[in-house]
């Protein structure tokens, strides 16, 4: 103790003991100020040389190791190790934590997650831990962001007489009477969506606007058609030129039909990678949009007996809200709807001593679309596959009041109607049938399929041919003499055969005009129109 109270009360060597303790704070300061500093700098640029060798690795499948180790060679003279490199599927799913979003493996790999490791050599913090370097580290995750264009309802239907051009025509509001080759002309070209933006900026005059935002402005019919126009090429163009002289000035937003997804950005034609969509198609979208009151009174002329015809009343019902007709995505959330058609065709047959009126509805329900799976290094193997529903579908024998018919909001409902009419007597009848089928069926395209712009149709539960057929089998006859309900087989032979005489004429008919709709009944037609791949991008 004696010792201990001679050591404390000592002030000799007080500056080189206080120095000693400070010594020791400064190489601790100094570790922590300069290894510390080098070490978040180091691992920033290896930050970076980890997402470059990403990206590289996302863009080369099959190849990806060796893909970022030229990466590495080329960032950095050192010695940086991949401590793991695994391919998998990223879902950009935002309901989704996003360090989940990742999975490793899958049949479709399109993402790679890489760490990088490079030992760091200490300068001041081997005094503090003993050791003469540390480790550190850097990770990073690539997608491949390849995106496909498609579109529903596209099919592409022969000319059936004077169908077509009495459609355009009121689609339209002027008298349009365009020949085969100019329908076949249509029919066969296809328009880059990028070039009729860019035209249809011209024809708005707004130059300073994005292609997605020339899209989303009020344009008139004849700008649209214009813009067509000067997209196409040969005697397509002089079609559409021909229709932009005739249409009316009713207006409308195209982005109502085309939605260009990561190309609305774009402001100008890239003539490497175009979208191509079928011209008919494309025309009829805009004309459906633009058509003011959705009806279309037609008189088809027939080979009824007698001299009898057809005559239709056609409703298109309005597109769905935020679903548009043809779109770009490398989503699944995207979802292209057809709108929903309503068809009334009366028929009149003249029979000795009677007259037979029968009322044929059709209901066809809007079916949609939308990418499941996009495959870009498929090789000869299916690179898009669309999921495809068909909604339910009816067609009726019966009275629907006009009012009912053009809501589209009330269900058709038909009642009995009379459908001949003797000087003592009438033949009531009433049929109905309903085809539904909500199931999602897949239609694969490969690369091949897609470069051909070819259509695919996926069927549901019944097809349009022998719709009418169908009705006259299952129609459920009255027959009324004087206001007594009697069974006439007599009577009900007549209209069974007056039924007979005009179903396939009906069948025909109605064929006729959903194919140049392009809504078919338990039917739905798609395409794929373009895909591009190989953008890798940081997730």
């Amino acid at each position: 103790m004696a010792l201990l109270r001679i050591f404390l009360k000592d002030r000799r060597a007080g500056i080189s003991i206080a120095s000693a303790f400070a010594l020791a704070m400064l190489i601790g300061a100094a570790a922590l100020a300069v290894d510390f500093g080098s070490f978040t700098l180091d691992r920033r640029k290896l930050q970076g040389i980890a997402d470059a060798a990403a990206l590289a690795a996302a863009g080369r499948p099959g190849d990806e190791r060796a893909a970022a180790e030229r990466i590495i060679a080329a960032n950095c003279n050192c010695t940086i190790a991949i401590a793991s490199l695994t391919t998998g599927t990223y879902q950009p799913d935002p309901a989704v934590p996003a360090e989940q979003r990742f999975t490793a493996g899958g049949s479709a790999p399109n993402a790679v997650r890489i760490v990088l490791t490079r030992d760091r050599p200490m300068i001041f913090g081997r005094f503090v831990t003993g050791r003469d370097e540390t480790v550190i580290g850097a990770s990073a995750t690539a997608a491949r962001r390849g995106y496909a264009a498609f579109s529903l309802g596209s099919r592409v239907a022969a000319l059936h007489g004077g169908v077509p051009n009495a459609l355009l025509s009121a689609l339209t509001g002027g008298h349009v009477d365009l020949s085969v080759m100019d329908y076949n002309a249509l029919a066969d070209a296809d328009v880059d969506l990028l070039a009729f933006s860019e035209a249809l900026r011209t024809e708005l005059g707004a130059n300073v606007l994005t292609f997605g935002q020339t899209l989303d402005t009020q344009a008139t019919l004849p700008q649209v058609l214009s813009a067509l126009a000067a997209a196409s090429n040969g005697q397509a163009a002089t079609a559409l030129s021909a229709l932009a002289t005739k249409a009316v000035p009713k207006t409308l937003f195209p982005s109502r039909a085309v939605s260009l997804g990561p190309r609305s950005s774009s402001i100008r034609i890239d003539e490497a990678n175009p979208v191509k969509v079928n011209a008919l198609s494309l025309l009829r979208s805009m004309l459906l949009l633009a058509n003011a009151n959705r009806q279309v009174d037609l008189s088809v002329a027939s080979n009824l007996p007698g001299g009898s015809g057809v005559d239709i009343a056609l409703l298109i019902g309005e597109p769905p809200a935020d679903s548009p007709l043809i779109a770009i995505t490398d989503t699944q959330q995207v979802v292209v709807r057809t709108a929903q058609v309503r068809l009334k065709m009366v028929t009149k047959v003249a029979l000795p001593l009677a007259s037979v009126e029968i009322p044929v509805y059709a209901e066809l329900g809007s079916a949609s679309a939308r990418i499941t799976d996009i495959d870009c290094f498929a090789g000869d193997g299916d690179a898009v596959t669309l999921g495809i529903t068909t909604s339910p579908a009816k067609l009726a024998i019966g009275l629907v009041a006009d009012s009912d018919f053009q809501n589209m909001q009330r269900p058709l409902d038909p009642a009995p109607v009379k459908l001949v009419k003797l000087p003592l007597a009438n033949v009531e009848g009433k049929a109905e049938l309903v085809l539904s089928d909500l199931n999602e069926k897949p239609a694969r395209f490969t690369r091949g399929e897609i470069d051909d712009g070819t259509v695919k149709t996926v069927e549901s539960s019944g097809l349009i041919a022998g719709a009418a057929e169908s009705l006259a089998d299952r129609i459920d006859l009255k027959v009324n003499v004087l206001g007594l309900g009697l069974g006439l087989n007599a009577l009900s032979g007549v209209v069974g055969e007056a039924l007979g005489l005009a179903a396939p004429v009906l069948d025909g008919v109605l064929e006729g005009l959903t194919e140049t709709l392009g809504v078919h009944l338990g039917e739905a037609d798609a395409r794929v129109n373009a895909l591009r791949c190989g953008r890798a991008k940081l997730v």
